[in-house]
């Protein structure tokens, strides 16, 4: 299954081939500081304890929740998975996304969050999105923001991460607020909704 984001990026499976992909570019101080639930260093251990997770996560769901944001030439560049819920029965997901490095700044994961957000809300019947980020990543809830995500709170000492209480501000998008439509790639399986 594929989701076309834009004429640049696809969000496709994960694959165990990946792995190089993954500890190259989530090594990187930048993404960990970022994100909550990625380490850092990024090992080879750590990619494979993802990889597993991510297979146990489809095989649960009937399909993929997570995916691999890839490039015109099919490289692995980011990822993007929906956490939280269980397909068919859940109202709401939690959203959470990486991009690397190179790739920063571009609307790259504004656009994939656009194409996921559609196809959770259109293929699984969510009623709300939420997402968390870290009050020193702008960057992020501008991502939000341009979807039509709105802050619902600032949340003190919400998160915790290397033994330090951060605070986080929460957005919400719900699905009537959002545009749902997003082209599967021609022959693509899609879920029934």
């Amino acid at each position: 299954m594929s989701i076309i984001v834009d004429e640049r990026v696809q969000l496709t499976e994960i694959r165990p081939a990946d792995k190089p992909a993954f500890v190259v570019h989530l090594n990187d101080r930048d993404i960990y500081e970022r994100t909550l639930r990625i380490p850092y260093p990024y090992t080879e251990a750590e990619a494979d304890a993802f990889l597993k997770h991510v297979a146990e996560s489809t095989e649960r769901q009937g399909q993929p929740t997570h995916w691999a944001l890839r490039n015109e030439r099919e490289e692995l560049i980011g990822g993007l998975g929906f956490t939280d819920f269980e397909i068919g029965s859940s109202h709401r997901a939690e959203i959470g996304y990486w991009l690397a490095k190179p790739y920063w700044g571009q609307g790259i994961m504004t656009a994939a969050v656009r194409a996921a957000c559609a196809f959770a809300c259109d293929e699984w019947e969510l009623v709300k999105i939420v997402a968390h980020v870290f009050v020193n990543n702008p960057a992020s809830a501008r991502v939000l923001e341009k979807n039509g995500f709105v802050q619902e709170g600032y949340l003190r000492k919400h998160l915790r991460k290397d033994g330090r209480y951060l605070d986080a501000l929460l957005f919400g998008l719900l699905a009537e607020s959002h545009e749902t439509s997003v082209p599967a790639e021609s022959g693509s399986s899609r879920a029934g909704g």
